[in-house]
């Protein structure tokens, strides 16, 4: 499988034409949780100049609050109380690397060690192993760089949340380094893909893109986090207790 490499100043754009790469694609066989299942697929490498100042595309079948609670699940790890019902969570599996990192960029700004391997081999051996598999961090002209690799990643479901919450992570670490400003930012995903069941959301994404803005403003987000942040919390804990007494 050949590589579709996608170059754009902006990160709303290179998601779009990551989308619309991959409904052209072909359709192989694969499998959608461990069914046998039709799927579109393409190896994808798309690289995005600045990601400092974005639109956020809501090409994702969520809403603000939602997305607010995904990011609080990456950055903060609300939801790492899940990970004996699933095997892992993102945040559980790099969450003890954090420290490393920040200290590593600070100490030499430099550095190509600033690593967070999210996956490892005793992940690896679950029925559904982690997607995301690393995150590299470098700085450029004082500026952060984030390179991300996902072993396999929904195109339709989770490809814009995914990079939202990744880069939210970012800016935490950019700011814990006294770094103002984040740079450029590749998005590698070995397998991008979307299952016939979603063909018809991507292709109606699409269509949209062509014929109207599919984006918001950054500062439309901070709205809604200031709106929702707290009760994303409060909720999670309350899940978290909740757990604690079945067990």
């Amino acid at each position: 499988m050949m590589v579709t490499y996608i170059h754009e100043t902006e990160l709303h754009k290179g998601i779009e034409e990551a989308m619309k790469a991959l409904n052209k694609a072909d359709v192989v066989m694969g499998k959608n949780q461990d069914r046998e299942d039709n799927l579109k697929e393409i190896h994808l490498l798309m690289d995005i100049d600045s990601v400092q100042e974005i639109k956020i595309t809501m090409a994702m079948p969520t809403g603000l609050e939602t997305l607010v609670d995904y990011v609080l699940e990456i950055v903060e790890g609300t939801k790492d109380f899940e990970k004996d019902m699933y095997g892992y969570t993102y945040h559980d599996l790099f969450s003890k690397n954090i420290d490393f990192i920040i200290n590593k960029l600070k100490e030499d700004p430099e550095t190509r060690q600033a690593t967070l391997h999210v996956a490892n081999q005793e992940a690896a051996r679950l029925n559904h192993p982690p997607c995301l598999q690393l995150i590299h961090y470098t700085i450029k002209d004082g500026k952060l760089n984030t390179d991300v690799v996902f072993r396999s990643n929904d195109g339709v479901k989770a490809v814009a949340m995914n990079i939202f919450a990744l880069l939210e992570l970012s800016r935490f670490i950019a700011s814990e380094v006294g770094i103002k400003e984040l740079g450029s930012y590749t998005h590698h995903a070995l397998s991008f893909h979307a299952y016939s069941r979603d063909w018809k959301a991507l292709e109606g994404y699409c269509k949209s893109f062509d014929n109207r803005d599919c984006t918001i403003d950054y500062e439309d987000y901070l709205e809604a986090y200031a709106d929702y942040a707290e009760e994303c919390r409060e909720n999670s804990l309350l899940l978290k207790n909740k757990q604690e007494q079945k067990n």
